[in-house]
């Protein structure tokens, strides 16, 4: 006879209630973190970042949210969500408590636990189904915060881009960390502390962008001015964090105090705004500002610093915020120092949006059903006087037609779909090129490093494929190398340990940063299309080409001229003495190697 019902189910909760020591030791180790940031005082949002941090590396392929409820608005807002883009913490400010917001809106509506296997189905994510598609959710478990009192007062939640249901393990996580939200929140003495929290950015005290979406939700006339800090990533740079955080406090309190004291904003690291009620004069008010901190270096200490800002400002009864974006990407385009206020024309118009969402439905597409291929376009040797390598393209092929990357790239980075690419492109590429002995260059992404997988796929994909490391380049842009961020720096120079070589594309274009490039030991540098396509008739085109191969030649890198698509260009890169041209004068990306 079989066992019984009752029975069966009795093994299967004991099952699921089982939770090994091991896994337990990591829930406490979390705890332990948690507890020792806030015993050296570090800021609530350092600690409530760092948790969600700690919780996603128990959960492969997922992202940890904390929301806190404003209870006079009654909405949540995202106080802690390091891991998900700046679209979609946007997306989620001010979501109503209730049964079909998704998962953390019913947590905080019914004040209890919320496990959805799939957003695409399940009708507590009924209203917010679109959100769940379009960042690719598919699995969303939520705990809810409480406070003394036992009330729900926020969430807590793990979102997985696979479907799941929770484990044991992981329902005690999520126990664990919504009661260290509570501890973090205790600590800061009270309800007014979180509503801080909500609306204020923390280092400098001034309103976030949280309450830039309460204060304009009602449509009416304003004028928004949104700055960003020239050369502010320098500034870090060259002084150290420290001197950047004090810097920003210091330029808050000017605007604040000078120019916008009850509406000014810190939106992301080195952007701010100011609000105003109504139409100003909104050259004049720039013209303030500018000659304020013309006139006034910000004083740190013993350092002077000078600051200067990109402006872009918009008079609008509605989406503010994005028009400003729109005028400041202008004022930035124009150079630094300039300010652009948004006209109509200015707008993104539905084609441009619908355009971008079939463009991500593309990628998808292809992802989805293997239509990503490499392409190969030769490499000219000016000593050999013949094609000695490749680089690899991506190209989408569809229904006969060759798509290029200028029609699907952006909508591939802002969807998150770059790594996955890349891996493919490595995986076709390597075993195209096993059956011959040519050497090859693959493009890689700022993106592809911060997932830091790069190491551990490409060994396994040169053993796999019986591929000599030396035939290998990889190509970063410029500025990957230049900003440097340790764990992108530490993650190159493991690649040239593998005995990969690296390659600076499109060098000159951003921040030509030598000295890093020479601590990285950079093989090769491919100097950016845009003084090469004109260089045989722009005399400035010339001379920073030439300026860019002394520096190659003085530092023993070998270089690269890109988009040679002409007889007289390649006769003047030949009298530069570059070693290598690239461009439809020699070859065009093709699918097969001649």
């Amino acid at each position: 006879m079989g066992k019984s019902n009752n029975y069966m189910d009795l093994e299967l909760l004991e099952e699921e209630v089982l939770i090994s020591p091991l896994e337990y030791n990591k829930i406490l180790t979390i705890q332990q973190e948690i507890l020792n940031m806030l015993a050296e005082q570090h800021e609530s949002k350092s600690i409530l970042k760092m948790l969600c941090k700690l919780a996603e590396t128990l959960l492969p392929n997922s992202v940890a949210s904390i929301m806190l409820l404003n209870k006079t608005e009654n909405h949540l807002n995202v106080i802690a969500a390091p891991s998900i883009p700046i679209e979609a913490q946007k997306e989620l400010e001010c979501l109503v408590p209730g049964t079909k917001s998704g998962s953390c809106a019913n947590a905080v509506f019914r004040n209890e636990a919320v496990f959805v296997k799939d957003t695409k189905t399940d009708k507590r994510w009924e209203e917010v189904r679109d959100f769940a598609l379009n960042f690719k959710l598919s699995s969303c478990w939520s705990m809810p915060i409480r406070d003394a009192n036992k009330n729900a007062i926020g969430s807590f939640a793990l979102t997985s881009f696979e479907q799941r249901v929770p484990s044991a393990f992981h329902k005690k996580l999520l126990e664990a960390a919504s009661s260290m939200v509570t501890i973090v929140l205790k600590n800061q003495e009270n309800e007014e502390k979180s509503n801080f929290l909500a609306y204020n950015d923390t280092l400098t005290d001034i309103y976030n962008k949280s309450y830039f979406e309460k204060v304009t939700y009602e449509i009416k006339p304003r004028t928004l001015l949104l700055l960003n800090i020239n050369n502010f990533n320098y500034i870090n740079t060259a002084y150290g964090f420290s001197i950047g955080d004090k810097l920003l406090r210091k330029i808050a309190k000017v605007l604040k105090e000078k120019f916008s004291e009850h509406n000014s904003f810190r939106f992301n690291s080195d952007e701010f705004a100011l609000l105003y009620e109504g139409k100003i004069d909104i050259n004049k008010k720039i013209e303030e500002i500018k000659n304020f901190f013309f006139s006034n270096p910000m004083n740190i200490g013993e350092l002077k610093i000078n600051i200067t800002f990109c402006i872009g400002a918009v008079y609008s009864e509605k989406n503010l915020l994005r028009n400003s974006s729109i005028a400041l990407k202008k004022a930035k385009d124009l150079g630094k120092n300039r300010s652009y206020i948004f006209k109509k024309d200015d707008d993104i118009t539905y084609e441009k949006t619908q355009s971008f969402i079939n463009a991500t439905n593309l990628v998808r597409e292809a992802l989805e059903k293997s239509l990503i291929c490499p392409f190969y376009q030769g490499i000219h040797d000016n000593k050999k006087n013949v094609i000695t390598k490749y680089e690899v393209l991506a190209r989408i092929k569809k229904d006969d037609k060759i798509i290029s990357p200028y029609e699907f790239l952006d909508a591939a980075k802002l969807s998150g779909f770059l790594p996955a690419i890349t891996k493919i492109i490595i995986d076709k590429s390597f075993d195209y090129m096993s059956k011959n002995s040519y050497m090859f260059s693959i493009n890689i992404t700022e993106e592809d490093l911060s997932k830091n997988y790069l190491v551990s796929y490409l060994k396994s994909a040169l053993q796999i494929h019986n591929i000599k490391p030396s035939r290998v380049t990889l190509e970063i842009l410029e500025g990957i190398s230049s900003t440097g961020k340790k764990n992108h720096i530490k993650q190159l120079k493991a690649l040239k340990d593998l005995g990969l070589k690296l390659a600076i594309d499109d060098f000159g274009r951003e921040y030509s940063n030598f000295e890093r490039i020479i601590d990285l030991d950079i093989d090769t540098i491919k100097i950016d299309a845009k003084y090469i396509k004109d260089i045989d008739t722009n005399k400035k085109s010339y001379e920073i080409t030439k300026a860019l191969s002394s520096f190659a030649k003085g530092a023993e890198i070998s270089c690269v001229a890109e988009f040679v698509h002409n007889e007289n260009i390649q006769k003047i890169i030949e009298s530069l003495d570059i070693d290598y041209s690239q461009g439809y004068l020699f070859s065009k990306p093709c699918e097969h190697i001649d």
